[in-house]
């Protein structure tokens, strides 16, 4: 009787143990953001945010992806870029980059749901969000780059 009880109760600890532990569906996406001071380290600038949702090793779709231009005083545009960091360790920039097409509005531009990823076999370790202050003739001037956000697929 003992050892049927036993038996039942390592049974349901497995059973549960299992239930605990998260699948990639489960642990799949989540948010970014980032915020840029230009040329002080208060005030202007940019930030921009993003939800991530991991669909496999090498692609992602970004929802709800804002991009905003903080004024007063820079007189820049501010767009953002998704980076991936690779298993081997580099980092690549995933185009497009999004720009601010509102100027100083407060409510920036936000773009649509878009698919992105890798090519050529490439896996992607995890994904930030990178927000910069640009000008045409110079390209990036200033950057921050957001927290990482990890890719349960790889």
């Amino acid at each position: 009787m003992k050892a049927r009880a036993l038996g039942a109760l390592v049974g349901v600890a497995a059973v549960l143990s299992g239930l605990l532990v998260a699948s990639p569906a489960q642990a799949a996406s989540g948010s970014v953001y980032a915020r840029v001071y230009y040329p002080n380290p208060t005030g202007s600038g940019g930030e921009a945010s993003a939800d991530l949702n991991f669909t496999g090793r090498s692609k992602v779709t970004v929802r709800y992806l804002k991009v905003r231009d903080i004024c007063p005083g820079d007189n820049r545009p501010v767009r953002a870029v998704v980076v991936a960091t690779r298993t081997d360790g580099s980092r690549v920039n995933i185009s497009p980059y999004y720009s601010d097409t509102n100027g100083c509005g407060a409510d920036g531009t936000q773009f649509p749901t878009v698919k992105l990823g890798l090519g050529g076999g490439q896996r992607i370790k995890s994904l930030s969000l990178k927000v910069c202050v640009y000008t045409a003739a110079l390209g990036n001037v200033k950057c921050v780059t957001s927290s990482a956000l990890h890719n349960p697929y790889t």
